[in-house]
């Protein structure tokens, strides 16, 4: 589908990966919607974006149906990125992480039903895998999540693949391994990369829960992004896709990359004991990406890291 002039709607567009969509799509000629109640996203982020005619923002919740029901009319493609995306508050608050990711995802599907909108891409993790033995993990994967959060991206994505099959809305679910790169939170959920950095900014050593022979599959933001654009003008609907390198590296590897690279030589890395539940190796099998969505991934990890780093640093 071509995206110029096309009315998009990004749910959580101020956060990472959605403020960052937002902008490319408003550079492929698209008008673009985002939402977003500012509880875990910035407008920080969408300041690229909301110098442009074709970008309106809305502070909203996906849970209010109300709001949404002002919004959806009128939109061709929603891009649905909004989520309560902590594991570790998802095991203390289960309740909460089920209605904004499977009634709020349920709420935005009912709209697109309404309003006809033609494709619905939902991001979706690899958390609903959980520790899988098999390697790499292709989509037909038994999942097994190990949260809250892991049980409420998988129901939402059975939501949205039955939404194809029962309603012909075009709809696709993008399982993303490790993403990373600029615009980041600082979180428990961020991601080693960004907290490997912000410890090198602050003059820190770089700390290793385990060996460090745990290996994770990381792509970069940019790759991301034209996953979802991709899955817009491809014939991908009704189906599940890794969204990855289908490269791993060790997280040991990774520390070592990331002190060479920023220069920081007198940076130790030390180890502490292994957080229990950690999963030891995650990487994807991405060939069904290949083949149905016309997707791989672009940027090597050092490159990556060399972007990243630049851009932590000024930041």
């Amino acid at each position: 589908m071509e995206l110029k002039g096309r009315n998009v709607l990004v749910t959580g567009a101020a956060g990472f990966i959605g403020s960052h969509l937002a902008d490319r799509l408003l550079a492929e000629g698209a008008r673009v919607t985002g939402i977003d109640n500012l509880s875990e996203g910035s407008l920080e982020n969408l300041k690229k974006s909301l110098q442009e005619t074709n970008f309106k923002f809305h502070k909203g919740d996906i849970r209010d149906r109300e709001f949404l029901h002002t919004i959806v009319d009128k939109i061709d493609i929603i891009f649905h990125l909004a989520a309560f995306t902590s594991v570790r508050r998802s095991i203390s608050n289960p309740l909460e992480c089920n209605e904004i990711n499977v009634t709020g995802t349920l709420n935005l599907l009912e709209l697109a039903r309404k309003y006809d909108v033609n494709k619905f891409i939902y991001s979706s993790s690899a958390a609903v895998y959980g520790n899988t033995p098999q390697l790499p993990i292709d989509e037909d994967v038994q999942p097994k999540p190990l949260s809250p959060y892991g049980i409420s991206k998988l129901t939402a994505e059975q939501y949205v693949l039955i939404y194809n099959e029962l309603y012909d809305i075009e709809t696709t679910a993008l399982r993303y391994f490790n993403v990373y790169g600029p615009r980041q939170k600082l979180s428990e959920y961020s991601g080693v990369i960004t907290i490997f950095l912000e410890r090198l900014k602050n003059h820190q050593d770089l700390v290793i829960y385990g060996d460090g022979n745990q290996t994770r599959d990381f792509i970069y933001i940019t790759d991301v992004v034209n996953a979802n654009l991709k899955a817009t003008k491809t014939k991908s609907q009704g189906n599940i896709f890794n969204i990855a390198t289908g490269d791993r590296i060790s997280i040991r590897e990774l520390a070592e990359i990331i002190v060479k690279q920023s220069g920081k030589s007198n940076t130790k890395i030390i180890h502490d004991p292994p957080k229990l539940g950690d999963i030891i190796h995650s990487y994807a099998n991405i060939e069904k990406s290949r083949q149905k969505l016309d997707f791989s991934a672009q940027i090597s990890i050092n490159e990556g890291l060399r972007k990243v780093i630049q851009w932590y640093m000024k930041n």
